[in-house]
């Protein structure tokens, strides 16, 4: 546990770390032929299951399509999961229970080595998610943090997120408030908040606080 209270699991893959945080809220079209052409390409590259056992890979859908996504691999045969997390949201005049998905653009696939070929030929597929900067074509996440993600997601009374993790002198973009689109360098870290810096020529730094939602690597 961190002094600010946060709990995080750190993903192998290093792109995501889910963090369980308290807010206010509580917690494609795709022709029938190609998709029968990779079924056959999955079933038919895992005869040999013992000497290339499945391991968990993260996928990259497109966004709002991750529950579409994993119904389709649900009718492939394809092992899948998208962490989602039940959540009452408030209106005036009515109450809403809704699954919000935790990492958006993300379903997670459990395959063989020899079946990740195929798979990436499915047309609602974008790539897998990787290191940056890997030669690698998909990087396997470790099954217990898997199994840690969806013990938190299904159980967890406040809001789990994903963040990058950010380090001094990182190039970070604001994404939320007035300075939406600012671009600059993190010079500080200040609890929940970040100091973000843009430099003046002969002058120095011109810095302001952020909030840490509001930034991500640039």
């Amino acid at each position: 546990m961190r002094p600010n209270g946060k709990f995080f699991l750190n993903l192998h893959y290093g792109l995501l770390s889910p963090v369980r945080r308290c807010k206010n809220t509580r917690v494609m079209g795709t022709s029938k032929s190609n998709l029968n052409s990779c079924a056959e390409s999955l079933v038919n590259g895992t005869n040999d299951r013992e000497a290339y056992p499945k391991r968990w890979l993260a996928a990259l859908v497109q966004m709002n399509c991750e529950k579409k996504v994993a119904s389709k691999l649900d009718k492939l045969g394809i092992t899948n999961y998208v962490p989602t997390q039940k959540e009452v949201h408030q209106w005036s005049d009515r109450k809403k229970i809704i699954d919000r998905i935790v990492i958006p653009m993300v379903v997670f696939v459990h395959l063989t080595p020899n079946e990740e070929d195929a798979f990436r030929k499915l047309p609602f597929i974008l790539k897998f998610i990787t290191y940056p900067g890997s030669k690698e074509l998909a990087t396997p996440i470790p099954d217990e943090q898997i199994n840690c993600l969806k013990f938190m997601t299904e159980n967890a009374d406040c809001q789990v997120t994903i963040e990058k993790p950010l380090h001094i002198g990182d190039n970070v973009q604001i994404i939320g408030g007035p300075l939406k689109g600012l671009i600059g360098k993190l010079c500080r870290l200040n609890g929940n908040k970040q100091v973000v810096a843009i430099l003046l020529d002969c002058l120095g730094y011109a810095c302001v606080e952020i909030s840490i939602n509001d930034i991500i690597n640039n």
